[in-house]
């Protein structure tokens, strides 16, 4: 199946959780492609308002994590993964019902920590299920159903593309969350959870390696978000039907769906995992720094395209590199603390491109993209450096 082995060995809980991951998708992409372009047209948002809002959804995926490493690992991935869904769903009606910038921040808040918790209790999950020889298949197969899931979302963005994405994507949640309830295994991967006194915990800040590359992946996740909110806003500015790009968040995702698992089996499985992140790294630099120079749907959609392989590269060798080098009995907190790290990078990132677009324009100044495209070749520099050079595949 595009690329990987006919018999995948994987179990039916982690189909399932493949399952979960594609629906979720769907919820979320209803709004992602053309979230700034809602908060900016139909919430009457400046474009620092936009990154405000959009930043706080981030910055709040690092709460949801430090919940999730806290109660995944005491209550069990199949409830945390329910508190999460129900979340999300409060949230997006929320954020469908909401006009003021302070209720647009809240809700937008809460679809964070919702998030937060969702997304290192699903890693988690698989990482339990996963044997030590198919977890990279296992991930990898995760970035397709997601892409999948966003694929069908872009074509409804292209015809539905209003306030009432909201209220859709948190019916959606709301029914991934009775789904998550019936199907998903009792505690840790089907197995009592590890019951490890709240001290241990403290221990993987202690771990310098695993620090280290949180602290870097914060600065790449930082670069990965500048899509969300790049996009939308190029697109409005230079074409004259800017719902057009969720076609290419859907086209971007069939790419995902058959190239992925050939990078995976040809590239990922053979290689070391430092290199893939610094290829990942550059490509994402590369494809948000040309969204700069973009005039036509055609080249945002090559610059998306580039985007995404760096993403391709990126997303399964974050996860995997967790799992390398995590404590096997604090898999969820250590997927808890990667995530923290992401969401603080993202944050971060929101908050300098509103600014950015505040100060130079979307459409006016090239010194936005050179500074993008400067950060990601900061970022391979640190991947470089021999404290990284110690992740190496078992």
């Amino acid at each position: 199946m595009f690329g990987l082995p006919k018999n995948l060995g994987l179990k039916k809980d982690i189909w399932v959780l493949l399952s979960s991951i594609l629906i979720v998708h769907i919820a979320a992409y209803l709004i992602v492609p053309i979230f700034p372009i809602l908060l900016k047209n139909i919430k009457n948002l400046t474009p620092s308002e936009v990154g405000l809002v959009i930043g706080a959804g981030s910055l709040f995926i690092q709460l949801g994590s430090i919940i999730a490493g806290i109660i995944a690992d005491r209550i069990g991935n199949k409830l945390t993964i329910v508190i999460g869904n129900g979340m999300q769903f409060i949230a997006l009606f929320g954020l469908g019902l909401s006009t003021s910038t302070t209720a647009l921040v809240l809700f937008s808040s809460l679809n964070g920590v919702g998030t937060g918790i969702y997304v290192p209790t699903t890693k988690a999950a698989i990482s339990y299920l996963a044997r030590e020889d198919n977890t990279t298949t296992a991930f990898s197969l995760r970035a397709v159903f997601a892409n999948v899931g966003t694929s069908i979302a872009g074509i409804f963005v292209l015809f539905f593309a209003s306030n009432v994405n909201f209220y859709g994507g948190a019916v959606i949640y709301g029914f991934l969350m009775i789904l998550s309830w019936i199907l998903l295994p009792e505690g840790c991967g089907g197995q009592p959870c590890p019951t490890l006194p709240f001290r241990e915990y403290i221990n993987i800040f202690k771990h310098r390696t695993f620090i280290i590359f949180s602290l870097i992946s914060a600065l790449i996740w930082g670069i990965h978000t500048q899509l969300g909110l790049l996009l939308p806003l190029r697109g409005e500015a230079i074409l004259n039907n800017p719902n057009r790009i969720g076609i290419i968040w859907t086209i971007t995702s069939v790419i995902v769906i058959f190239v992925q698992p050939i990078i995976s089996r040809g590239f990922l499985e053979k290689r070391s995992p430092i290199l893939a992140l610094i290829m990942g790294t550059l490509l994402l630099g590369v494809g948000i720094a040309l969204i700069g120079w973009a005039t036509t749907f055609s080249f945002l959609l090559i610059c998306s395209t580039i985007f995404i392989v760096g993403q391709m590269f990126m997303m399964p060798t974050l996860d995997n590199i967790t799992k390398l080098i995590a404590d096997p009995n604090l898999l969820g907190a250590y997927f808890a603390v990667a995530n923290f790290a992401s969401g603080i990078g993202g944050a971060l990132g929101a908050f300098a491109s509103g600014r950015l677009v505040d100060t130079y324009g979307i459409v006016d100044s090239p010194i936005p993209w050179l500074i993008y495209g400067l950060l990601s070749g900061i970022v391979a520099f640190l991947l470089s450096l021999p404290s990284m050079r110690t992740i190496n595949k078992k």
